[in-house]
Parts: C-alpha cells; sequence; structure tokens
C-alpha cells in the first residue's frame, strides 16, 4: 500500500470527497504510516483527553466516549489523563478506568445543569429537538474548556503533554477555545452529525421538532470557530458528511474514522453467520421514532406473504410504538413480536437468535447498533445514507434513498431475497463479522487512533 501524507490531508486507502480513508485494520494501517518504525521500544506518549461526556452505564455519547478513553488507557505506549464531567464520576469509581488513567472533574454544573433544563423546556420534553438541545448547552460547553484550561495551564506551559485529543463532545458545531491558548498539538474527533434531514420524507424534520435546523450552520459565526481551526493540528470526520462541514481553509491534517466502535465482552463475536433452526427470523433494535424507519419494516412485511412466514422481533420503545403495534395489528402480522426496552445482554442474545437486521433509519449520523448485529453475524439491510452505510460497506445490503413506496419495496425485495437465500445470507453475515473484527472491536480503534498520534506528531518534527 502506498503512503502518500500531506501537510492537509492523510491519504491512505482509497480517496473519498477529498478525504481518504483509514484503514480499519492494524496491519493496513502500520503499513501505511510506519517509514522509520522499527524493533525498538517505543516512547510513552503523554495524552490529555477530553471526554466531557464519558460514562459506561450510558449510551450513545457518553458510551462513545467511555470506550475511547477505556480502550487508549489500557496502551502501554499511551499515559492517559482524562477530563470529564462530575456527572460520570459514581460510574468511572467503580470502573477500571479509573485505575488506569487519571481522571480529572471539571465541574461546570453551575452552568450545565440550567441550560440542559431550559434546553428540554425550550424542545418540548425529552427525545427530539437535538439541534434545541445543542445549541442552548453550547455555553456550557465552553465554560467546561476554559475551567479546564485553567486547571492545567501550568502542565501546559511546562511540556507535560504531547498531545490534546479532545474524544467528546461529537458534534462538529462546539468550538474549542483551548486550541488558541496552547502550544500543544491539540486533536479533535471523530466529529459527526448534521446529517441533512433527507428532501424525500420532509415530515421527519416537524415529528422531531427539529425547528432550528435552518439556523444551525450559524455556529459558524460563533465566537472560537476560526480560531479553533486556525490552531487544531487535526481532526477526524466520523462520517463523510461531516469531512465537508470542515472549513476548507483548514490547514492541520484530515482523517476518517467512524466513531462507534464494539466492545466484545459485551457482544462477543460470532463466528460467523447462523442458519436458522426455526422460522426465518428479522431483529430490529432502536428507539421507536419516525425517523428510525420501523414503519416500513412493519410494511414491507405486510406487503409479502413470503416474509409472513417469517419472524420479526422489534426491540426497543419510545413515541411510535403505539402506531407500530396498531400497523401490524390492522395487517394481521401475528409473525411480529414487540419486546421492548432490553438491555444490552437480552438484545446481545436475540441478535444470536436472529439471521438479519433490517434498519432502514432515514436520517442516521451514528448507527452503533448495526455494528452490533454484524457482530453478531447478521446480514444489515440499511439505508445508503448517512453512517450506518459507511459501517456497512460491502458486507450487508445498502438500499438508495428514495421516496416511500419506492424503499419499502426495495426493503421487501431484499428481505425476500435474504429469506429465500442461504448462500448470500452467509457470505454477507460472515463478512460483516470480519468487518468488525478487524475495524471496528476498540482495541482496533485504539491501534487507528495511536497511528494519528503517531502521523500528527511526526508532522511536528516528533518521531515516535
Amino acid at each position: 500500500m502506498t503512503s502518500c501524507f500531506s501537510p492537509q490531508t492523510t491519504s491512505v486507502g482509497s480517496a473519498s470527497g477529498g478525504y481518504f480513508v483509514l484503514p480499519g485494520t492494524q496491519s493496513e494501517v502500520s503499513e501505511a504510516i510506519s517509514h522509520s518504525q522499527e524493533s525498538a521500544p517505543m516512547p510513552t506518549r503523554n495524552i490529555l483527553l477530553i471526554a466531557e461526556a464519558c460514562n459506561p452505564t450510558w449510551s450513545s455519547v457518553p458510551l462513545v466516549g467511555y470506550n475511547f478513553a477505556r480502550a487508549l488507557a489500557e496502551r502501554s505506549d499511551l499515559n492517559v489523563t482524562v477530563c470529564t464531567n462530575p456527572r460520570n464520576r459514581a460510574a468511572l469509581d467503580a470502573d477500571p478506568l479509573s485505575r488506569k488513567a487519571e481522571v480529572v472533574y471539571i465541574d461546570n454544573e453551575w452552568v450545565a445543569a440550567p441550560l440542559h433544563r431550559l434546553g428540554r423546556l425550550l424542545r418540548g420534553g425529552k427525545g427530539g429537538g437535538w439541534t434545541t438541545a445543542m445549541a442552548t448547552e453550547w455555553p456550557s460547553y465552553i465554560a467546561f474548556e476554559l475551567q479546564l484550561y485553567q486547571r492545567f495551564a501550568d502542565d501546559l506551559r511546562r511540556g507535560r503533554f504531547d498531545l490534546i485529543h479532545r474524544v467528546t463532545p461529537l458534534t462538529p458545531t462546539y468550538p474549542s477555545p483551548l486550541a488558541s491558548r496552547t502550544r500543544v498539538p491539540m486533536l479533535v474527533g471523530p466529529l459527526n452529525g448534521g446529517l441533512p434531514w433527507p428532501k424525500e420524507y420532509p415530515e421527519l424534520r416537524r415529528r422531531e421538532r427539529e425547528w432550528l435546523v435552518p439556523l444551525r450552520r450559524a455556529y459558524r459565526v460563533l465566537p472560537y470557530f476560526r480560531s479553533t481551526y486556525r490552531r487544531l493540528a487535526g481532526v477526524i470526520a466520523g462520517s463523510h458528511h461531516t469531512a465537508t462541514e470542515i472549513p476548507s481553509w483548514f490547514k492541520g491534517r484530515r482523517y476518517y474514522m467512524p466513531e462507534n466502535g464494539i466492545d466484545p465482552q459485551r457482544f462477543p463475536l460470532a463466528p460467523g453467520w447462523r442458519e436458522p433452526e426455526g422460522p426465518f427470523t428479522f431483529v430490529t433494535v432502536g428507539r421507536l421514532v419516525p425517523y428510525k424507519g420501523f414503519d416500513l419494516v412493519i410494511e414491507a412485511v405486510a406487503g409479502s406473504e413470503k416474509l409472513r412466514a417469517c419472524r420479526l422481533v422489534v426491540i426497543g420503545d419510545g413515541p411510535e410504538r403505539q402506531n407500530l403495534t396498531a400497523s401490524a395489528a390492522r395487517a394481521n402480522l401475528t409473525n411480529v413480536e414487540f419486546a421492548g426496552w432490553l438491555d444490552q445482554v437480552a438484545v446481545g442474545r436475540a441478535l444470536a437468535a436472529a439471521q438479519a437486521f433490517p434498519f432502514p433509519s432515514l436520517r442516521e449520523f451514528g448507527g452503533g447498533v448495526v455494528l452490533e448485529a454484524m457482530a453478531c453475524g447478521l446480514v444489515p439491510i440499511v439505508v445508503d445514507y448517512g453512517g450506518p452505510a459507511e459501517l456497512v460497506g460491502d458486507a450487508g445490503v445498502r438500499l438508495p434513498l428514495r421516496p416511500r413506496a419506492e424503499l419499502v419495496a426495495d426493503l421487501r425485495a431484499a428481505m425476500e431475497r435474504l429469506a429465500g437465500n442461504t448462500d448470500e445470507c452467509r457470505r454477507l453475515g460472515n463478512a460483516a463479522v470480519q468487518r468488525v473484527s478487524e475495524r471496528f472491536t476498540w482495541d482496533a480503534k485504539a491501534q487507528q487512533v495511536a497511528e494519528i498520534y503517531r502521523d500528527l506528531l511526526r508532522s511536528r518534527g516528533v518521531e515516535w
């Protein structure tokens, strides 16, 4: 593999939109980056890891922050100091991370708590209105970084840290006041968010109470935005869309790596795809909200005698549950089971008993649940728009984003094809497990991040 780094792009693998995919396997990354890496022991580098959201007992962004922190702290070539919010203290004090890394708590609750309450009021309650939530909580994150700088100002001046890495927040709309206050090279990411609402489904934005979307790009004129990108040493984009949001005038190094990963302790990697012992089983998992597309799955099954002979399990809860159960009842779908909310162990058991994972989310910038299904050997069926399609690659079925009737027909055809084709299921299911194993375990992702650190430091004249 050819390596051709430049001051502005890291070229490893195939290009996409001016960005270059940083390969997921350890061997590919090492081959691409290691010009002077010999058998001699490598020095330990000191990393200041900012993970404002970092909690092993929560889901979504806090769990991503925790998994990055844990995986990096377990490496022998890194000495990690984690900065987070005290709301995570109870969970982290009981977690092995607190024994592997120094954990420092930056208490900005004096501003974060009231702004969180205001955001919930403005967005009309819990759930929905994500853009409103991000906008109202912007000042509290700025306060967090400014307080963090006060706490570490002397350490930064004395050169205690080789590199600063901000992992969370994930949103590209939050700048870094710290970036312009220190000479220590700073990396942010993976950043992900801002995927446009699909024009084919204009009702979704209204139902999700996303009233501020037309004003979202105003973050570019807020304080600290330009100074952040003038001083950052590198940015990791977590999606191809987010890569387009990084300013064209940014002179630092650019990387691509999706933010989600898999913990094999929680979701053990399956040997491969499993043949059904009874009816072919589809499982889908997620919050039951309009944009997740669970209604599309119900409609696809309702219109197919072949799929009525299969089993469909819907795991999750949310405001759309009543509508979904009513739709299944009207269509007399006795083969559909609504399991409600399940813990991760139970979700893992349900996935292990299934063959395919229909997940036609219409606006998903992450999609970590897709990796969980792939790790269990299921064949994923996703819409080719946003995060899930980037996670799946060629190890699943990607449906073009089309208007509802056409998408339902495509989904139905894909589900029917899988239910009747053991060979295709085995090929794709086995490929899904291999893809997760090589690219998306947290150990593999920590290796990728360490290689990014190495490249970033080398670009500034520091050999590692």
